[in-house]
């Protein structure tokens, strides 16, 4: 089985050499923040040491970010969405299913989630939020990325079921979302979040039961 990545797709940088320098400096200012957030927590490092960590001015902090947690906030909205952004790949790659349906889509999501490995970036995602404690800003992140990502693969499905009421359509893209976060939550506890084989299993038998639950409900 072919797997689908687990970290976002780089976009090539542009051709124009003043927009490429600003290409490369905002990857350097989300990855440096990224490692100082792992390291510190949020809000335990200034916008002085990311410019120092990524090897830029302060200015050109200020030329992409509001703050230093906000470079820190693009990077949980990378990893977050890479479920998303391989469903689009896929979506795109395949032809539509012969009956499209609400149904047809989850089945095709499940296939997505399933080839996609997520346990690298579920990893840096439970770094990030232990690194940073109880933080309201991670509360306040989770819940705007999560929203976002919602609407983003509600679109999706969309394009892909354009018959289907839109209410089916939030309704399966917030519930899918909604499963995995659950899922998420429950492998970090029994795994510590650790990228291991057993943690995979444990993912994989997580996912599996989330899945069927989607399919099957719990009637039984």
């Amino acid at each position: 089985m072919t797997h689908l990545p687990a970290e976002p797709a780089q976009d090539r940088p542009p051709e124009d050499r003043r927009e490429a320098v600003k290409y490369h400096n905002r990857r350097a200012i989300i990855d440096a923040a990224a490692a100082l957030a792992a390291e510190r927590g949020l809000g335990r490092f200034t916008v002085h040491d990311l410019a120092e960590r990524a090897g830029v001015s302060r200015r050109t902090i200020f030329n992409h970010f509001a703050s230093a947690d906000d470079a820190v906030y693009a990077r949980f909205s990378e990893l977050l969405g890479v479920f998303v952004d391989n469903f689009a790949h896929v979506v795109e790659a395949t032809p539509p299913p012969t009956n499209p349906s609400p149904g047809a889509v989850l089945e095709q999501l499940a296939d997505v989630i399933e080839r996609t490995e997520l346990v690298p970036a579920m990893c840096h995602i439970a770094h990030l939020m232990g690194a940073s404690g109880d933080s309201p800003i991670t509360a306040m992140w989770a819940h705007e990325v999560f929203q976002t990502l919602t609407a983003r693969l509600a679109a999706e499905i969309t394009d892909r079921v354009p018959g289907a009421p839109s209410f089916t359509v939030d309704l399966l893209a917030s519930l899918l979302l909604h499963a995995l976060a659950v899922a998420f939550e429950r492998w970090a506890e029994e795994t510590g979040a650790v990228d291991t084989p057993d943690s995979r299993t444990t993912w994989h038998r997580l996912l599996r039961e989330a899945v069927e639950r989607l399919r099957h409900g719990f009637a039984d």
